[in-house]
């Protein structure tokens, strides 16, 4: 992996493009404030796991975060963040507001046709 201050740079990056402070950063991945401002600033190298981790969990491309080549993200991440959200809160609906909200992106779709013939 590549060393010191761009892996680090990086990784403060992809917080800020998150709009997360170190401590709601850190508390997703298990680790405290401390240790994201610890990597931030240089004092301490984030370990390989902990980097897989950053990945998988905010869809961050690893070969970005590793050399800072390509895209910071995976392409398809906002569409899955946004389905995995969609599906999170439409299984906590009970069944009869479930049905409502099928109906409702029936209704939507359906306007969006008529909007693109038109």
């Amino acid at each position: 992996m590549e060393g010191g201050q761009a892996l680090n740079g990086r990784i403060k990056m992809i917080r800020e493009a998150l709009q997360m402070s170190q401590r709601e950063f850190g508390e997703k991945l298990g680790v405290s404030r401390d240790v994201i401002s610890n990597i931030e600033y240089d004092r301490v190298q984030p370990k390989e796991l902990l980097v897989k981790h950053l990945c998988d969990l905010y869809s961050v491309n690893e070969q970005w975060i590793k050399t800072g080549e390509g895209e910071m993200f995976c392409a398809k991440a906002k569409l899955d963040k946004r389905a995995d959200e969609a599906l999170s809160i439409f299984q906590s609906l009970r069944p009869e507001f479930q049905d409502y909200a099928l109906e409702q992106i029936r209704q939507l779709v359906l306007l969006q046709e008529k909007n693109k013939k038109q």
